[in-house]
């Protein structure tokens, strides 16, 4: 198995509400830690009897204080607080050997955090750790400015696990560390990570029960068997039609399936299935002509329900400035984003690329085959996935971006048309390879700029307050986050043997009948498999995770370490197989939010530039009412360069 601080001036009215929201947010009661009166351990001699009181500045969730007012009565904090830590050996030690934490917490009420932080940091009335999650500076900037404390001899003396995984993960790297000007790696902040591509809550869907009912099964498909297709990864020749032309069915076999049909019980998301396989003799579609061949079929099934004439029912849908900066769809085509883009450590304008042309050169061969939707550049209300709405309810839609919500039966009850009522299906497709357009650099190259969740979560800071204080053992619990037995108690919760050995006043999981908050097993490949004990909707989950302290190693359905199962069905769970095809390599959306502000204001006034030339021609390039190099004589008056070498800095 395998993300210069200006100092504020404040009056003391401004003071005053600081202290009067934090009161209120946060109860004020301790927790049964040892604290700075730790004195057992063997840990490191400099910090030796310094105090282990840590106060920790943090936003308002868990239905905000449904469960308990205190965020130091949260369970999994509770455990924390009673472990004994082992600075010497690392991890949990014991009463002889490591010293006990004692974190209490500053909670602002609900709806004015940034206004706390930013008080906190004008009056330098902050505690020792703050979440940086309302932070308009970056840590750099923070430490630049004396509020936060360089961290990296911390980190490198006390984190194993911490410099391990970013040894493991090295595009995390420029995104979490700064090197100074002699080439010194330097830490100002501590980030979480997720383990692998979280789970997705959207992506590419379309109307698995139209290709059961009308698409046409091809006399042969790919044979993934043979010796060809192994080694290259696709037959000599594709698609099909040009592989019969030249008469070159190497990689190619009969297709022994005739016809397609369906099944399902009484619950759809669990236990339908078919007998469905695409051109590339899969049972998921992978390449584009996979997804032609689909939409062959929503070609005939809008035709027998008297929709032909119906600008409303169509075969796909895209944004309306006729691609996505996110990639997706448009990195199909050799890899890009047909905006700001970076490969193999290398950034470029990619709205002018080889690769864009080929997208755009696809995109008008479906918009002259009626497959795209029409009005399209016409949507420009429309957040990406949730494109036309209306038609992808009433079923007269094949393809589209769309969330977890319309997979499965869900969209039958809204649904036009009488027959689509009774067996509406619709299942996650992965991004296409592109096996049909451009040249051999467009082709078969896998989407590398994907819409997921960035790996890096938001920043933890150490301030100049924890200064003088035990900080070894600090950092070696900050280390323990970014071990599998962390991230367990971290992100799920305690286990059922760590809930009986642990002291719990209050105790959540006896108060609401919760034996643990998860179960552990191995399957058949030795996978560490993690199922929740509890619905990720109920709002109880956050009560009982520390996730709200920061750092440390998410958990993911599909990571590293283990398999989190959340119980999805089987809809869900295979969609989420298929979103997650592909990891996003190409975005430089993470490195822009390293820009200063002054870089910022820059990259943003060009990155305007270029979204607002593109989205008024892009889909006349589509459209067919645009020529190619007359689109692309437009950008000189558009600095890309600039924007450009601005990233590649923070690349590098």
């Amino acid at each position: 198995m395998k993300n210069k601080l200006v100092k504020r001036i404040l009056s003391i009215g401004l003071i005053t509400v600081l202290t009067v929201a934090l009161a209120a947010g946060c109860g004020g009661k301790g927790n049964n830690g040892d604290g700075g009166n730790a004195s057992g351990g063997d840990g490191d001699d400099a910090f030796a009897g310094k105090s282990t009181d840590f106060t920790w500045w943090i936003t308002q969730t868990d239905s905000n204080g449904e469960y308990y007012d205190d965020y130091a009565d949260n369970t999994a904090v509770q455990f924390i607080n009673q472990q004994y830590w082992d600075s010497v050996n690392g991890g949990i030690g014991t009463e002889e050997a490591g010293r006990k934490l004692n974190f209490s917490f500053l909670v602002p009420v609900t709806g004015s955090e940034m206004e706390n932080f930013n008080t906190m940091i004008g009056t330098g009335e902050y505690p020792d750790i703050l979440s940086l999650a309302m932070s308009s500076e970056s840590p750099e900037a923070l430490y630049e400015n004396g509020v936060l404390m360089d961290i990296t001899e911390y980190v490198e003396k006390y984190m194993p696990n911490y410099v391990a995984y970013l040894d493991a993960n090295p595009e995390l790297k420029p995104l979490v560390q700064v090197t100074d000007e002699e080439g010194n790696i330097h830490y100002h902040a501590l980030y979480p990570f997720m383990d692998g591509v979280n789970s997705p809550w959207a992506g590419m869907c379309y109307r698995r029960d139209w290709v059961v009912k009308y698409a046409k099964p091809t006399e042969y498909v790919w044979d993934l068997e043979s010796d060809y297709v192994k080694e290259n990864g696709h037959p000599a020749v594709t698609p099909l039609a040009k592989a019969i032309d030249e008469d070159n069915l190497e990689g190619w076999k009969e297709n022994e399936v005739t016809s397609f049909h369906a099944e399902e019980g009484e619950n759809p998301s669990e236990d339908y299935t078919d007998n469905v396989i695409f051109p590339s003799g899969t049972q998921d579609p992978l390449t584009i002509s996979d997804w032609e061949w689909m939409f062959e079929a929503f070609d005939k099934a809008i035709d027998e329900r008297g929709w032909a004439d119906d600008s409303g029912a169509y075969g796909v849908s895209i944004q309306h400035y006729g691609y996505s900066q996110l990639g997706e769809i448009t990195s199909s085509f050799g890899g890009g984003t047909g905006f700001f883009y970076t490969k193999d450590g290398t950034v470029t304008f990619d709205g002018t690329s080889d690769n864009f042309r080929t997208y755009l050169d696809c995109m008008q061969v479906w918009y002259e085959n009626g497959w795209l939707d029409p009005a399209f550049n016409t949507r420009s209300n429309d957040m990406f996935f949730m494109i036309d709405t209306t038609g992808v309810n009433q079923g007269k839609v094949g393809m589209w971006y769309g969330l977890t919500s319309t997979l499965g039966a869900g969209i039958r009850t809204s649904c036009q048309n009488s027959d689509d009522q009774k067996d509406a299906y619709v299942m996650g497709a992965a991004l296409p390879l592109n096996d049909m357009y451009g040249t051999e650099k467009q082709m078969f190259v896998a989407p590398d700029a994907v819409y997921q969740d960035s790996r890096r979560g938001l920043p933890i800071g150490i301030t100049n307050k924890a200064e003088g204080k035990d900080l070894a053992t600090l950092f070696t619990y900050f280390d323990w986050t970014y071990t599998l037995e962390g991230a367990k108690i971290i992100h799920l919760g305690l286990s059922k043997e760590q809930i009986a050995a642990t002291t719990l006043n209050p105790n959540t999981y006896a108060d609401y009948d919760i034996e643990a908050a998860y179960t552990e097993s191995t399957d058949e490949n030795g996978n560490i498999i993690l199922k929740k004990t509890f619905d990720d909707s109920y709002a109880i989950g956050g009560a009982l995770i520390a996730q709200r302290m920061g750092p440390g190693l998410g958990l993911t359905s599909n990571g590293e370490y283990c398999i989190v199962d959340k119980g999805n069905p089987m809809v869900n769970t295979k969609a989420e197989e298929q979103w997650t095809r592909y990891l996003s390599t190409g975005s430089v959306s993470e490195y822009a939010t390293l820009l200063t502000p002054e870089e910022s204001e820059q990259y943003a006034k060009i990155s305007t530039a270029c979204i607002d030339y593109q989205a008024q021609n892009v889909p006349n390039i589509i459209k067919g009412t645009l020529d190619w190099d007359e689109y692309v004589k437009g950008f000189e008056n558009i600095d890309t360069d600039t924007a450009v070498s601005l990233l590649q800095k923070y690349v590098n």
